[in-house]
């Protein structure tokens, strides 16, 4: 349940929650990048908020565009999302109060791209051409951006930016219109991401009853992406996921001190883990030796806790335990 009060991307969230999803893929696009990246954080936090703070966003809604002097790009498409969101009575009183519609902001399809990107997009470009989308960037992106351009131009266009007068909006229009028409051009030889790779295939082994059959035979194909299949078949936390009958053979399998220092960076429940399947005795040494243990370097304690999964592995290997995900493989 959302706790209470919501924060200003949240009540957006809500309001956008309610809509069809045309309408808030709409109504998202208008909105700067970082606000897009904060509001979709919200919807996830607003997912089963209860319907008193939905009244709640709604009522807070109309008392804001109280003051709001336009939304959307038309008359037309206000009418009509609020009408989706609030209901004809709600929304006939909110543009009512509406004054005319706005432009949007020059440039703002640019805050999607990264700084190089656009420094590439603005590398044939005039040097006022360049001032002016410099000008109209946020600060931070505007400063990443110079940053990637030349050092050979990047005093003329701060004295540029510094002594820029009036520019005329066609001729922003026009430069705008280019920078978007290329930008566009460029989205098709832009690498796509990956659509699988060795974690996914060690996530597969990991719910086969065949694990190392599958590897072996991955491993004649190629050596190297066998061995980094290998690493991620089982890793360090996922010791949580083993049963007592497990935890007991590993304990056994590996050095006390090895244990000790894997532990050092290990969360709560997975130290009570590995306690839990040892002897009072032994748990006790463990944990006397853990709070007596001084700082040590991060490689050494991933280190250890590396040898605590290969062991898991090779105990899997040899039959001795069975693997979370894998019970095809045994009777």
């Amino acid at each position: 349940m959302t706790a209470m009060p919501l924060s200003g991307a949240q009540k957006c969230a809500v309001l956008l929650l309610l809509l069809d999803e045309p309408q808030a893929a709409e109504l998202l696009r208008q909105l700067a990048a970082d606000e897009v990246h904060a509001v979709g954080h919200a919807m996830l936090s607003v997912a089963e908020i209860e319907p008193q703070a939905i009244d709640t966003v709604l009522d807070d809604f109309l008392l804001a565009s109280r003051s709001t002097a336009a939304l959307g790009q038309g008359g037309a498409q206000v009418r009509s999302v609020l009408e989706r969101a609030l209901g004809s009575a709600r929304a006939g009183g909110v543009i009512q109060q509406l004054g005319p519609p706005v432009s949007a902001r020059a440039f703002a399809t640019l805050d999607w791209a990264e700084p190089n990107t656009l420094a590439t997009l603005l590398a044939d470009e005039h040097p006022q051409a360049t001032t002016v989308v410099l000008a109209h960037l946020a600060p931070a992106v505007a400063s990443a951006v110079l940053a990637a351009l030349p050092d050979a131009q990047q005093a003329d266009l701060l004295y540029r930016l510094a002594r820029i007068g009036t520019v005329s909006s066609a001729d922003i229009a026009d430069l705008e219109a280019g920078l978007d028409a290329r930008l566009g051009a460029d989205e098709p030889s832009r690498p796509a991401p990956p659509l699988a790779g060795p974690d996914l295939v060690a996530k597969l082994l990991n719910l086969s009853s065949d694990q190392a059959r599958l590897l072996t035979d991955l491993a004649a194909l190629d050596p190297d992406l066998a061995a980094t299949i290998a690493e991620n078949l089982f890793v360090f936390d996922d010791i949580l996921r083993l049963d007592a009958r497990a935890m007991q053979a590993l304990v056994r399998e590996v050095d006390p001190a090895v244990i000790v220092v894997a532990l050092k960076g290990a969360s709560a429940e997975l130290r009570d883990h590995v306690f839990g399947a040892m002897s009072a005795r032994a748990a006790t040494q463990l944990q006397d030796d853990l709070a007596q243990l001084g700082p040590l370097k991060l490689a050494d304690v991933q280190a250890a806790q590396g040898e605590l999964a290969r062991a898991v592995r090779r105990l899997a290997d040899d039959g001795v335990i069975m693997l979370p995900g894998r019970a095809g493989g045994y009777v």
